[in-house]
């Protein structure tokens, strides 16, 4: 039994006898003490400063892209989608920047849900088409410039369209999404 254990073991004996009365704890059911044995001598520990800390390796690029879940053609390369043609991983926060041909300016992810990703839409054009679950738009227009301002919700298996884009959702995971635009 380690020196410790031995002087909390008897320090905890002296104390619970020392509060025994005889009317409430009779002598005879208590235990007798057993002696402790001399402590023996430990060698001295290392001092602190000798004390050294290798840090663990950190994860190489590769092995992050090896992790469960989507995956996509141009991983998270956000900027592949100027040209609305692209397959990437997203998550929610996520903004894309689309060419001003397709009259929309910005997609950005507003959040991902079991079943579905919210997108919310900005555009320029004064006449933003969007067709797909739960859309909403409204546009407005001051001396001659025109903001158009959206959202829509996208499932795997229920795709969107935006003006002249096509919007697909083909993988769903509680924390990322694969989405995939291409030029309708």
């Amino acid at each position: 039994m380690p020196v410790l254990a031995r002087l909390v073991a008897a320090a905890l004996l002296v104390t619970m006898t020392a509060c025994a009365d005889s009317r409430t704890a009779p002598s005879a059911s208590l235990p007798a003490a057993t002696p402790l044995a001399p402590a023996t001598p430990h060698p001295p520990a290392p001092p602190l400063a000798s004390v050294t800390h290798t840090p663990l390796p950190t994860p190489t690029a590769s092995a992050q892209t090896t992790a469960a879940g989507p995956q996509a053609a141009e991983g998270r390369d956000l900027t592949s989608c100027e040209d609305a043609d692209c397959e990437v991983e997203i998550q929610a926060g996520d903004r894309l920047l689309i060419d001003e041909r397709f009259g929309v300016r910005r997609l950005t992810v507003n959040s991902l849900h079991p079943d579905m990703v919210e997108i919310a839409l900005l555009g320029f054009s004064g006449g933003l088409q969007v067709e797909g679950m739960n859309v909403s738009t409204s546009g407005s227009c001051v001396n001659g410039r025109c903001r158009d301002e959206g959202t829509l919700s996208l499932a795997p298996g229920e795709p969107g369209r935006i003006n002249g884009m096509r919007l697909e959702l083909t993988q769903l995971s509680e924390d990322r999404a694969v989405l995939r635009l291409a030029p309708s």
